[in-house]
């Protein structure tokens, strides 16, 4: 088990590190890039949030093509993609050219996390798969707290477009490093005896060979409010991720010290991530391990919108950013618990698909409200209460503790 975790979560670590980078870099980019195109804080929220769009709409057939090709290929191909169309946003010219490369960007890296939290299910038991992700999961928030200043002194060398540039390549070049390092299951792993092969397939045990399809899930109450919840959680997440940098910048510091304070938060959830995840592996309890952290978050971003010290809302920001990471900590844990096998890819696809939806919702409206109010406040305290309702949904979740798969002895394919 040991072995495993070293060999594989810190490559895919290192690849989601720079998805995440190349995601979120435009709330950076958007400190100059937003005044020389022309953009509104709507314009620029609708523009962060249809990434999220494009991923909605590609997601199921990315993961039902990774089922068929292959984790190692696939995810290599999507790296591929993403990098190229990432160095491509340095070429936008206006609103419309903003919109359509997030979009192509969003449908690039599509099925990317949902792919790979898949891939950890073939080898990861239920007891070590919560563990396993949040030490996985902890590189987004890493990247965040890195790509923040790693952009500002890029922009403030070079300007906003060789953000994109410089941030887009490493995707590629990781591509041809996972192509030839990844295996693409427990029997292709070199590095493994046959008695560990053997220990982590006795560990996983057996799964409900019949798949669950899309319709048959969506048509169950319980794997619908699971994809109700993560878009909720979703909605608050991306809603501080992509304005973050605009809204220590309304502290009336300058980008290079912008750049510095908006890394704390995320640095801060990167260790609060950990931490949970050690938790709940430890315990095996997730109820409380997804719940307590929506009901935090919701409180700190009310707090924080009502804070009128910049240090003091710096600080509840970052109590903020912590829970609302550590949230998916339980959530990733259900699919493993309701399916498994290629209902996994299909449970995992879809609730992701409809979580990134919140990636649209929360930038757009927070966008929107900036504009109606000329601050930040009310987006702020807004924040709340989408993760505070996610929090509550995912107790009725897991207290229903249905399991999908059940449903495919009965459903259609």
């Amino acid at each position: 088990m040991t072995r495993a975790v070293r060999r594989l979560v810190p490559l895919l670590g290192v690849c989601f590190f720079v998805s995440i980078i190349d995601r979120t870099n435009v709330s950076v980019a958007a400190l100059t890039m937003n005044a020389e195109l022309g953009l509104s804080a709507a314009a620029y929220g609708f523009g962060a949030g249809i990434f999220f769009v494009a991923y909605f709409l590609f997601e199921l057939p990315s993961n039902l093509a990774l089922e068929r090709f292959g984790a190692r290929r696939w995810l290599a191909r999507i790296m591929v993609t993403w990098g190229v169309i990432s160095v491509g946003m340095a070429f936008i010219q206006n609103d419309v050219t903003f919109y359509l490369a997030r979009f192509l960007l969003g449908a690039a890296e599509a099925g990317f996390f949902p792919g790979v939290v898949y891939y950890l299910y073939q080898w990861f038991d239920g007891r070590n798969i919560a563990r396993v992700l949040a030490l996985f999961s902890a590189f987004g928030p890493l990247a965040n707290a890195v790509g923040a200043p790693l952009a500002t002194s890029i922009m403030q060398a070079w300007g906003w477009r060789w953000v994109y540039v410089i941030e887009g390549i490493p995707a590629v070049l990781l591509a041809f490093v996972l192509l030839r390092a990844l295996p693409d299951s427990i029997e292709d792993a070199r590095w493994l005896s046959a008695t560990d092969r053997r220990a982590l397939r006795e560990g996983l045990g057996a799964g409900p060979a019949r798949p669950v399809s899309w319709r048959t899930a969506l048509r169950d109450p319980q794997s619908v409010l699971m994809c109700l919840q993560y878009l909720l959680i979703m909605t608050s997440s991306y809603a501080l991720v992509l304005w973050l940098p605009q809204i220590i910048r309304s502290f009336d510091v300058g980008i290079g010290l912008t750049g510095w304070l908006t890394a704390v938060p995320f640095a801060v959830a990167t260790v609060g991530l950990l931490a949970w995840g050690r938790s709940s592996a430890r315990s095996g309890e997730t109820l409380w391990h997804a719940v307590l952290p929506c009901l935090v978050a919701a409180a700190a971003f009310v707090a924080g919108a009502f804070t009128r010290q910049p240090a003091a809302a710096l600080v509840l920001l970052s109590v903020g950013a912590a829970a609302i990471y550590c949230a998916p900590v339980g959530f990733w844990s259900l699919p493993r618990t309701f399916v498994s096998g290629a209902a996994a890819a299909t449970a995992t696809a879809m609730a992701n698909s409809f979580g990134n939806l919140g990636g649209f919702v929360g930038p757009y409206l927070n966008g929107w409200i900036r504009d109606a109010t000329g601050s930040f406040e009310l987006g702020l305290a807004l924040f709340g209460l989408p993760v505070l309702l996610g929090g509550l949904l995912t107790f009725v979740t897991i207290r229903m503790a249905r399991p999908v798969a059940a449903l495919a002895k009965g459903g259609r394919r």
